[in-house]
């Protein structure tokens, strides 16, 4: 028994392309907040601020894990809505 295909397809569809930004990384910085150091996680090239962290160790973390794995790559960054500062 052969499965029916759910999807209409269109005269002029094409499939999307490859969104991937090749240039999404991220960096930690140190900034001065109140009289206390904090560590925020920044991502590039967009420039939003994704995190704030206490400590160095904690930054480092998610900055490893977002370089290595690309999560939000697909989607061009993470959303707006998720960031601290734009």
């Amino acid at each position: 028994m052969t499965k029916l295909q759910k999807v209409k397809f269109h005269r002029g569809d094409r499939r999307p392309g490859d969104q991937m930004t090749k240039d999404l990384h991220y960096r930690k910085r140190m900034i001065k907040k109140d009289n206390d150091i904090v560590w925020q996680v920044m991502e590039y090239p967009h420039k939003r601020i994704v995190a704030e962290y206490f400590f160095e160790e904690d930054a480092h973390k998610l900055v490893k894990f977002q370089n290595k794995n690309k999560t939000w790559n697909l989607e061009g960054g993470i959303p707006k809505f998720l960031c601290i500062y734009l």
